[in-house]
């Protein structure tokens, strides 16, 4: 499994922190680019897990076909015909948060190279299928020949999405006819989107973190970080300042090696088989 593109939250902010300890209730990292379920999200709460991304275009009341080409590891969601479908077009999302609060939206998208898609998006969220789309912030995704760009790094959805008892809609938007390049978008214009999670805090106490006793020590760190109850760890990555996966273990034995890491500081992440996330700082000297 594509673990590795849980670096959507590499590049943690503030409100994530101040929240605590958050599950993630949908994911898609596209590990894999055939079989039936590709497309589907593959982490998260059991409800979310057979929800699939969509491309759609509201005015034609009808979807276009996705499909997985490189991603930022492995693959991403990937389509075209994006002429025409400035506050039209758009990829969607949808799951449910029944007992999820302080909800945060973590995404990357890319659009250049020969087949430039739309240069600016906007992302926007509704209740139930016929519920009004409204925008999630006031900011614009703005992309380009990479994934460093386009980066929704840690939005945070508004409170009406919290403990929704119907399901959330969540669309990436196409707000311009303009593409990567300057020119005007034609039908081969490509746009992907990658590591899409959403993030919440359980209300219910439901389902115990299994990370919650393990510790990492010493912090501050020089060369070796050491894993308390490392047993329950499936994943470590150390990530930079800048959104970068500088280290990454799998299955980490008690203690690790981080001499090669430079002083600074860096956002531990941790995961588990069960999809349980644990998050912490860490300043290496």
């Amino acid at each position: 499994m594509k673990k590795s593109l849980l670096l959507f939250v590499a590049m943690l902010g503030i409100s994530m922190l101040s929240f605590g300890q958050l599950d993630t209730v949908i994911g898609f990292t596209f590990p894999v680019n055939t079989g039936l379920d590709s497309l589907n999200a593959n982490f998260g709460d059991t409800l979310n897990l057979g929800y699939d991304i969509r491309f759609e275009s509201e005015s034609a009341g009808t979807q276009d076909s996705v499909t997985l080409t490189n991603g930022a590891t492995d693959y991403a969601a990937t389509a075209n015909s994006w002429e025409n479908g400035m506050n039209d077009k758009y990829f969607s999302i949808k799951f449910k948060t029944g007992y999820y609060k302080n909800l945060v939206l973590y995404a990357k998208m890319r659009s250049g190279g020969a087949n430039p898609g739309p240069k600016y998006f906007k992302v926007q969220y509704k209740i139930g299928g016929s519920g009004t789309w409204t925008d999630v912030s006031t900011d614009t995704v703005t992309v380009a020949n990479d994934w460093t760009t386009g980066v929704i790094n840690g939005w945070n959805l508004p409170s009406e999405t919290w403990n929704a008892s119907q399901s959330v809609y969540v669309r990436f938007l196409s707000i311009t006819n303009t593409n990567t390049a300057g020119n005007t978008v034609d039908s081969l214009g490509v746009v992907k989107i990658d590591d899409i999670f959403v993030l919440g805090e359980n209300n219910t106490g439901v389902g115990e973190n299994s990370l919650m006793n393990t510790r990492v020590f010493p912090n501050p760190a020089n060369d070796v970080l050491n894993i308390e109850n490392n047993n329950s760890v499936s994943v470590l990555y150390i990530i930079s300042t800048d959104g970068r996966v500088v280290s990454q273990f799998s299955n980490p034995a008690q203690s690790i090696d981080i001499s090669n890491l430079a002083a600074g500081n860096y956002m531990l992440r941790m995961i588990s088989d069960d999809n349980n996330v644990k998050t912490q700082s860490l300043i290496v000297e």
